[in-house]
């Protein structure tokens, strides 16, 4: 990584050089970290500064406007009230790996990636990664994290699959208002950095421009199920907008999935 103008597949690429075999651990002050060997630097440098609790070395790694969301109502905003959270949270992270990474900007600098760790109490999360390449070093903007679940398994994602459609066909009916209403949980969030949208009534205004002429198709990249009620998704849009988008699937109490995150560039 000699300037930031490397791209940020560049920047996965050399983070992914000299790895130790699948199994072997990563040497910690304090906490042993196991990684495969396509995990790159970047992610184990981000979980040796949680588990050592160093405040400004967690702050490092995110931008100085990322956004964290922490539980369905709960969203810490900025780089240090993110490594305070952390700075506070002490479950140590023993084993990460990367399940999925893909460029979503190359011209802003900007991958999609989800990630997997275990912590030392046995418990497995998933999580979901907005990276940006920023003089030379790859720092988050955004991240959600789930605890995964041995259910996931069971989920049919058929059922995803027909909502997603429904987004698709609603989006190209031109009215923001009956897709928003029909896809989002009462609580959804949209970033599209910038300050971020909640609830339907502010999403159905951000959306208003599918009102005219607006046509999208949704093709899914990787559908992650974390556990019985949340999924996520990284996908290609293609149509009036074609960049990536993720989405955060949530299972309703009526056993619908709705939209609980959307985001794109």
């Amino acid at each position: 990584m000699k300037t930031v103008i490397l791209p940020f597949v560049i920047l996965f690429i050399i983070g992914c050089k000299q790895q130790p075999n699948k199994g072997e651990n990563v040497s910690n002050s304090k906490t042993e970290i196991v990684r495969t060997k396509k995990v790159p630097d970047y992610i184990v440098d981000w979980a040796n500064a949680i588990n050592n609790s160093d405040i400004h070395t967690i702050e490092k790694n995110y931008a100085s406007n990322a956004i964290k969301i922490v539980s369905e109502d709960g969203i810490i905003e900025s780089s240090l009230q993110i490594a305070k959270y952390y700075e506070i949270e002490r479950e140590k992270i023993t084993s990460i790996e990367s399940l999925f990474n893909v460029e979503a900007s190359k011209d802003k600098r900007i991958n999609y990636e989800l990630i997997r760790y275990e912590t030392e109490g046995l418990k497995e999360y998933v999580q979901i990664v907005i990276w940006r390449l920023e003089n030379g070093q790859a720092i988050r903007e955004f991240e959600f994290t789930e605890r995964s679940g041995p259910e996931a398994v069971k989920v049919d994602t058929n059922a995803i699959a027909d909502r997603r459609k429904l987004w698709i066909d609603l989006c190209n009916a031109n009215n923001s208002e009956n897709l928003v209403k029909q896809l989002y949980s009462p609580n959804t969030i949209y970033f599209n950095h910038k300050p971020i949208v909640k609830g339907l009534e502010n999403l159905i205004k951000e959306y208003d421009y599918m009102n005219n002429n607006y046509t999208l198709n949704l093709q899914p990249m990787k559908l992650e199920v974390v556990n019985a009620n949340v999924a996520y998704e990284i996908g290609q849009c293609s149509g009036s907008y074609n960049g990536k988008y993720i989405l955060v699937w949530q299972r309703q109490s009526d056993g619908n999935w709705k939209i609980h995150i959307d985001s794109n560039i």
